[in-house]
């Protein structure tokens, strides 16, 4: 049991890496923001920009499809109670839920960044620290939480993986025609951590006089921070003894590297007023070493017969082969989590403001997940702008918003974003809770505004000069 224990620990460390977020949807139609160029490389901003460590862009993202108040809290004859009181029926509790129940936490740490115009064309490349972990959880545990009545509950589909990397990129944006923009970015990527199960089987059993549980499979870690000449094979774990102490040491271990690509174009039609989108972002994988990766194979079989009151002792059972410690003699590849993001926009009142939709859909474990993003944007003058939004599927409720403000004058560049604010709240034992959240997305960053591109002060030019000629013509 101990061991088990010191493996979740290792888990939740390379979960606890500093986090923020991978992608802000609300972003993606605000004009002067630079942080619109991870969701779609062919959408440049207005002004070239620099982005400094610290405070070039951090944030938080929790994509789930099934933590809510509403689906873990009810309102039972007039009080609050959770899903597990009485009251409340193992099918209304369970009908709430997925199959298979997602909790990610992903992470993009912004060291330096840099954008800049070149005639019509847009050029950036940065470098920044990226972190992906998703969990997953079989409907199975819930009920057997729910229920803990006589049965077998399969809980194989509980997984977890994650994916630790730095990143550096060089992108580009430039137009074919007058009315197409292109965009390309390569990623140069080196693994820093990946951590994953593969397991065959998670079981739990109960009846009446016994409770047991069964695990099969593998945990496999890889990363620069094992020092592989302090582990044999077969040893017990030990996270003092797996881990590199020397800065130097973890240096030698850069040894797994990888690459990915995104793809995007922009359509301009109707005068500018229509922009059609699309992109497809993380094409790509990470190989890793076969140096730096080991692998705890387990086979482990409990059972709780319940407490001797004569001995005045719990009644255990093990069958404990759990850790088979070693190096593998073969590296593996992860994929990084593609998505699709679609975007279809329409400025009016001389684009003071545009509606927006936005589908994200991603690739996670051979499943999709789409969400849609309605947005209303509004650009008050060419260096303030904000955007308020409602994202739809995955479980989104009417009332959880999303909203933007970014201030981008000549000098410097403000960002802070946040998508499903909920704004409906219950109140559990008096204190308000929100109700229909089920995830949750923050970034902010600062970065250093410089050069605004020749053909948008002509454009804006022409445009004033426009507006005067109809002015005297009426």
């Amino acid at each position: 049991m101990k061991r088990i224990f010191i493996l979740i620990v290792a888990v939740i460390a390379l979960v606890g890496i500093d986090n923020a977020s991978a992608q802000s949807r609300t972003s993606y139609f605000m004009e002067g923001s630079y942080f619109r160029t991870d969701l779609n490389p062919a959408l440049a901003p207005t002004r070239g920009y620099l982005a400094l460590p610290g405070t070039s862009g951090v944030g938080l993202d929790v994509p789930n499809n099934f933590l809510s108040v509403d689906n873990f809290i009810y309102q039972k004859d007039g009080q609050m109670v959770t899903a597990l009181h009485k009251s409340v029926s193992a099918d209304e509790f369970l009908g709430k839920l997925p199959e298979l129940g997602r909790f990610g936490v992903n992470a993009n740490v912004n060291i330096l960044g840099v954008g800049f115009h070149a005639g019509r064309s847009y050029w950036n490349f940065g470098l920044r620290v990226r972190s992906t972990t998703d969990i997953n959880i079989s409907k199975d545990l819930f009920s057997a939480i729910k229920d803990f009545g006589n049965g077998d509950y399969n809980l194989t589909g509980t997984n977890v993986n994650s994916n630790n990397y730095l990143e550096t990129y060089l992108g580009a944006s430039f137009p074919v025609g007058q009315h197409l923009n292109i965009g390309v970015r390569g990623k140069f990527l080196v693994g820093l951590a990946n951590i994953h199960t593969e397991f065959d089987r998670v079981a739990i059993g109960v009846n009446t006089d016994k409770l047991s549980a069964t695990l099969r499979g593998m945990v496999v870690a890889n990363g620069v921070f094992v020092d592989q000449t302090k582990i044999a094979s077969g040893a017990e774990i030990d996270i003092s003894k797996l881990m590199a102490s020397n800065p130097m040491d973890m240096l030698k271990n850069f040894k797994s590297f990888g690459a990915a690509l995104d793809l995007g174009v922009e359509v301009k039609l109707l005068q500018d007023h229509l922009k059609v989108s699309a992109a497809i972002t993380d094409l790509g994988f990470i190989k890793w070493h076969s140096s730096t990766n080991y692998a705890a194979s387990a086979a482990y079989d409990l059972s709780f017969e319940g407490f001797d009151i004569d001995a005045g002792e719990l009644k255990f059972n093990f069958d404990d082969e759990l850790v088979n410690m070693a190096p593998s003699s073969e590296g593996y590849i992860s994929q990084l989590n593609g998505a699709l993001n679609v975007g279809v926009e329409y400025n009016f009142l001389r684009n003071h403001f545009a509606i927006g939709v936005m589908s994200h859909t991603e690739l996670y474990n051979h499943q999709l997940y789409t969400e849609l993003t309605a947005s209303l944007n509004i650009r008050a003058t060419n260096w303030l702008s904000a955007t308020v939004s409602h994202t739809f599927l995955a479980k989104h409720k009417l009332g959880v918003l999303g909203a933007a403000l970014n201030i981008h004058p000549s000098v410097i560049n403000i960002f802070i974003g946040a998508d499903f604010i909920d704004t409906r709240y219950a109140t559990y034992k008096g204190s308000p809770v929100p109700r229909y959240m089920n995830a949750l997305n923050l970034y902010a960053g600062v970065g250093f505004n410089f050069g605004r591109p020749k053909y948008i002060r002509e454009a804006e030019r022409e445009e004033r000069r426009a507006r005067r000629e109809a002015r005297r013509v009426n």
